[in-house]
């Protein structure tokens, strides 16, 4: 509206809203904005007409928010309206409600219609802060191993300051100060990444904005974590730096002794579990995604393209539409639904009784060619023919997992016991339009059911021309709707939708992955210079009496190896555990196949080999005199 104010001006809507039958509309207020993180949306919103709705008790379209005068009082209204309400109404016995806050909605039920509800996995969230807070520990760990192997470089410096009157408290102040500013300023320049990752699609597994006034009490939390860190990676180094003579920590003391590469091996140890359980989550993760991608869902799914269309556009002009579409060589017939089918995990769901048995079903309003479009066969009765879209009571067909479990015979049948006799005229083959969370459901498909179907489903012939056929189609629809948002969506993309939290499970465990190995690769890099600092002498001796460059790398990699293997025996069972349990969510799964863990075991094993080599190689090439006559 510009400058002018919203209130009292007019709006039309194109299409009747079902659930007020009607189109016109008066601005009655504007609200501001609400944030990306919360359960409602920024839309219109308009009273329910109670002359349509109140007194339809089996309709489950709304969600129902109470204003408590206090949070304790929900459990009251619970009881009073527990007691009060009869249920029966409903249709269910010994029913009752259970008040949710709203701030619990979220990890409620991660099963929710995404329209509705925005859901998620408490589990889940704990253990990605879990592993993040492991990843944090492991850079940790690194950053004490790089300042003990730096001990012999530095222990000169350290030896002249004391020598020019510096105390040991000075010393260790110092240099825990250095270790807090080298932490913190990793918090900015990570800030900063984050900052500019998610200007990109890097970071689109996170539903929240990146504002950080918006979230300044999480940026002051990671920089005390900041802070936190830093001082414990720094205080042992700084202890230990300053806590022996310096002659005596030059000629290794500590850093060749059992206690001290014991603490070493356990710190390195540490890392490679965190770094094999995170692969071996991570492949399984993506054995999953692809399972679930080249799942048989029971219908033609790269065949046919998916678009929402207006009221007028399905019922006004839908055979002009259909016609107009059909004209292009590549189309071979055209559909409708009035759910996108395959795009979430909830639909309409009913239930009607058959020989004494409540047989619950999810229901879809389809055109009477929508099998044929959609490759669904007919396992037994008949396909419903066009008659059964101009008019007449409504048909049903129901898929092939109730006619195995019910043997509800093709015919006419008193499914709802209303008195009304309902025509089935068959079976279809076991269609899958719920994600492989969910365990086989009844599928019941209503032909001729009087709703509007706004979902038309367009099939392509093999080997068509995709993109001359989708500007066919925006064509026709802009025709007969101008300006109409036209949106053509395939089924890898419906299902990549109805697959988000997997999507994003997957990178998020991916980058987690890339991101502890790499830290791990740094700790025994830190690590491999710390042995060959103090093992100078050694090597040079060894040279001397004979040993090949070849002989020290091997000897150097067998430790590593060794050390590989024990951390691999002590992280499968923790991976086999945290992947079974993951899996466990999902009624299709991909199985648990051994060669991913003999696969994390070689890459680890392999990139630590190749660094042990590259760090020793300079050091088992060394002149032996040089490296005798230093020591």
């Amino acid at each position: 509206f510009g400058d002018d104010p919203a209130g009292g001006k007019a709006l039309r809507s194109r299409d009747d809203i079902w659930i007020e039958e009607r189109n016109d509309y008066t601005v009655g207020a504007v609200y501001k904005d609400l944030p990306a993180d919360t359960q409602l949306k920024n839309i219109i919103y308009t009273a329910i007409n109670p002359d349509l709705l109140m007194d339809q008790w089996y309709s489950s379209n709304f969600l129902c928010y109470l204003l408590l005068d206090h949070p304790s009082s929900a459990s009251r209204v619970e009881a009073d309206f527990n007691a009060a309400f009869d249920f029966s109404r409903i249709g269910v016995q010994d029913g009752y409600i259970e008040l949710v806050p709203l701030t619990d909605v979220y990890y409620r039920n991660e099963n929710w219609d995404e329209r509705i509800i925005q859901s998620g996995s408490r589990e889940r969230t704990l253990v990605l802060v879990g592993v993040a807070f492991l990843i944090i520990i492991i850079a940790a760990i690194n950053f004490t191993n790089f300042s003990m192997a730096l001990v012999p470089m530095r222990i000169k410096s350290i030896n002249t300051r004391k020598v020019l009157g510096s105390t040991e408290r000075q010393l260790r102040v110092g240099m825990l100060i250095d270790s807090v500013l080298l932490s913190v300023l990793a918090y900015f320049i990570g800030m900063g990444l984050v900052f500019v990752l998610s200007k990109t699609s890097l970071l689109d597994f996170i539903a929240i904005g990146f504002s950080f006034p918006g979230h300044l009490g999480l940026a002051i939390l990671t920089l005390l974590l900041a802070l936190v860190v830093g001082m414990i990676a720094g205080l042992y180094p700084a202890w230990y730096i300053t806590s022996f003579p310096p002659a005596l920590v030059l000629k290794g003391s500590f850093g060749l002794s059992p206690k001290g590469r014991g603490l070493r091996t356990f710190l390195i140890g540490f890392q490679y579990v965190v770094s094999i359980i995170l692969i071996i989550v991570a492949i399984f993760v993506q054995l999953q995604r692809g399972y679930m991608q080249d799942f048989r869902v029971g219908f033609d799914k790269d065949q046919v393209a998916v678009i929402e269309l207006t009221d007028e556009l399905s019922n006004k002009n839908r055979e002009t539409l259909v016609n107009r579409l059909r004209t292009y060589a590549g189309i071979e017939d055209v559909a409708f639904s009035m759910e996108k089918m395959g795009a979430q995990d909830a639909y309409s769901t009913n239930s009607f009784i058959y020989n004494g048995e409540r047989i619950r079903y999810h229901t879809f309003f389809v055109s009477s060619n929508f099998f044929k479009v959609m490759g669904i066969p007919i396992i037994e009765g008949k396909e419903p023919g066009p008659a059964y879209d101009k008019g007449g009571d409504p048909a049903y067909l129901l898929s092939e997992p109730m006619k195995a479990q019910y043997g509800i015979p093709p015919g006419h049948h008193n499914l709802h016991g209303q008195g009304n006799t309902h025509e089935v005229l068959g079976y279809t083959g076991n269609a899958r339009f719920t994600s492989l969370r969910q365990d086989d459901f009844n599928n019941v498909y209503v032909v001729n059911s009087g709703y509007t179907m706004t979902n038309s489903y367009i099939r392509m012939l093999p080997g068509t021309d995709v993109f001359g056929a989708i500007a066919h189609i925006r064509s026709v629809i802009n025709e007969l709707e101008p300006g109409y948002p036209v949106q053509v969506e395939f089924y890898d993309e419906i299902f990549n939708q109805v697959y988000q939290q997997e999507e994003k499970l997957n990178k998020m465990i991916s980058y987690f992955s890339v991101l502890a190995i790499l830290i791990s690769l740094a700790g025994v890099f830190g690590l491999v210079l710390f042995e060959a600092q103090y093992r100078r002498k050694e090597i040079g001796v060894r040279k001397v009496f004979g040993a090949e460059i070849r002989d020290i790398l091997i000897m150097f990699n067998q430790l590593y190896l060794y050390i590989v293997c024990i951390c691999f025996i002590l992280s499968v069972p923790v991976a086999y555990y945290t992947i079974t349990r993951w899996l466990e969510n999902f009624a299709y799964k991909t199985p648990v196949y051994g060669w991913v863990f003999a696969v994390a075991f070689l890459i680890v094993a392999g990139i630590t080999a190749l660094t042990v080599t590259f760090q020793n190689w300079q050091a088992a090439s060394e002149n032996p005199v040089e490296s005798v006559k230093s020591e």
